[in-house]
């Protein structure tokens, strides 16, 4: 790769004008600045962004910082994100917290040293003793947008959607549908959605007068595998649960796997419903029922946002936080007991 001095010797202009001609800006000449933008292009010039954040300009990156990056909820939304973020020249640089509070900090101060304009984050949960995000972004004057954790009074905003109302939205319909005995595979405890999507479930099950018991909320990871382990030792019981109530799609995918493996028909002799409505949902035999939380809209006002922010330094949001009510979206994995 070569350096600009040396694509500016290669084209016969000083440095200056070759840094106008591939920053689109004045004081060169329209065919000065279409033969250096030729020649780089012959040559695979590519700009040294952490050299330009060095000088105090903007290196055009931008961090996203999410919990698990096998969960196809956070590849969709990155992949929406990354769209909008590249038609306006930005480049996404995406890590990966495991989920691991210690990772999630060393990450965040990685993508600091990257020298980034701005900062996406999907933090794991709120650490009461030591709050990694808020210590580190404090010490930084950059746009950090939150996403999916409407809780934290720190960055620039936060956007997310109701958990609550959704976990609320999708037990009822299990209950309209006849269903008494629901078990909710919780996911990870030590997330907050965790926590809001379980409160949901539970003030619902409490409103309709329902027991809830040991084997009424069930917590385990957020993958596939984690759904298809619980599941296997929950339906595995002599009373086990007519329905499930899944914490993502991620983990109701892995029950549909333990269902084909207990030879329980799906939605016959067992009820699922997801949350989130990845793609894939619509894929499964039969079709999710599922809790949309509009990845695509949430996604879509991040970005934009993010760019506001970046193209205007006095910017301020209207409301600093934007909440999206989720969907239930009803298909074919719910069977309905009172017909």
């Amino acid at each position: 790769m070569i350096s600009m001095q040396e694509l500016a010797d290669i084209c016969g202009y000083s440095r200056v004008s070759v840094s106008a001609a591939l920053n689109g800006k004045g004081g060169i000449s329209d065919k000065a600045r279409e033969k250096i933008l030729r020649i780089a292009k012959e040559h695979n010039y590519t700009p040294n962004k952490m050299a330009h954040a060095l000088k105090g300009l903007p290196s055009y990156l931008i961090g996203m910082l999410i919990r698990d990056l096998s969960n196809p909820f956070y590849t969709q939304m990155i992949k929406i994100i990354d769209d909008h973020l590249h038609q306006k020249g930005y480049s996404l640089i995406v890590l990966n917290s495991m989920a691991d509070l210690d990772r999630e900090r060393k990450a965040l101060q990685t993508l600091y040293s990257y020298n980034v304009d701005g900062l996406f984050i999907a933090p794991f949960a709120k650490d009461t003793e030591k709050d990694n995000i808020s210590t580190i972004v404090k010490q930084y004057k950059k746009p950090v947008i939150m996403l999916d954790n409407l809780s934290r009074d720190i960055g620039s905003m936060s956007i997310g959607f109701n958990n609550r109302n959704g976990a609320y939205e999708a037990t009822q319909y299990l209950i309209k549908s006849g269903h008494t005995e629901i078990s909710y595979l919780a996911g990870p405890e030590s997330s907050l959605s965790y926590r809001e999507r379980s409160a949901g479930f539970i003030e619902c099950m409490q409103n309709n007068n329902l027991e809830i018991n040991s084997n009424t909320i069930f917590p385990c990871g957020s993958s596939a595998e984690d759904g298809y382990t619980a599941a296997l030792s929950l339906l595995k019981t002599a009373d086990r649960p007519s329905a499930l109530f899944c914490f993502n799609d991620y983990i109701a995918i892995g029950v549909y796997r333990a269902a084909q493996e207990l030879k329980l028909q799906i939605p016959q002799d067992l009820s699922i419903i997801g949350f989130d409505n990845i793609n894939l949902t619509k894929l499964l035999s039969p079709p999710l029922t599922t809790v949309s939380t509009h990845i695509d809209k949430v996604a879509t006002d991040a970005a934009e946002n993010m760019l506001k922010f970046l193209e205007n330094d006095d910017y301020a949001p209207q409301t600093k936080n934007h909440i999206f009510e989720p969907e239930l979206i009803k298909r074919d994995s719910v069977c309905k007991l009172n017909k």
